[in-house]
């Protein structure tokens, strides 16, 4: 493993364990699942389950097709940033995941207009970090080719539909309507 690969893996080791921490500590405290719903109703709730395992899928398959081909020549020269603009973007994307249920937990139980734009903010970032990853996969010169770099791309869209539309739009416009 190259030096890009290796802090790749621990943002996403270190990143991983502090949004699933998130989620385990904001489940058991707060006001109970239901809260942090919002105001989602429940029949559109099997829609964000389903799209939140396809994201978790589509994670895998594009974690595994970025690590696999950092240090390569494809990474190092496309962006004035080079391979580091993923390292970015990955750490955005997991850091601003892992404050968005302690700030709901909060939200729920002692609601402020602070805490409210911290959350908007935090998706927002989750979103906007994804669509960058996107960009950068697709004006990747030369073009990768294949079906790994393909289920990347898709998966990774997949991911930015998800948090940009489901969760960075609907799911505050919904919250307690």
């Amino acid at each position: 493993m190259n030096v890009s690969q290796k802090i790749f893996l621990a943002i996403n080791i270190i990143g991983g364990i502090l949004v699933l921490g998130s989620y385990y500590f904001g489940l058991r405290g707060g006001k109970g699942v239901d809260a942090l719903w919002g105001g989602v109703p429940e029949n559109i709730r099997p829609i964000y389950t389903i799209s939140m395992l396809i994201c978790a899928i589509g994670y895998f398959i594009f974690f595994g097709y970025i690590i696999l081909n950092l240090g390569g020549e494809v990474f190092k020269s496309s962006y004035w940033l080079g391979e580091k603009l993923f390292l970015v973007l990955f750490a955005l994307i997991l850091i601003a995941s892992a404050l968005w249920m302690p700030l709901v937990n909060v939200m729920v139980s002692n609601p402020s207009t602070l805490v409210w734009v911290g959350i908007r903010v935090v998706l927002v970032v989750v979103a906007l970090a994804s669509l960058g990853v996107v960009v950068a996969l697709l004006t990747l010169t030369p073009r990768p080719t294949g079906v790994f770099y393909y289920s990347a791309v898709i998966g990774m869209i997949w991911f930015t539909l998800h948090t940009g539309i489901l969760d960075a739009i609907l799911w505050p416009y919904l919250w307690e309507k």
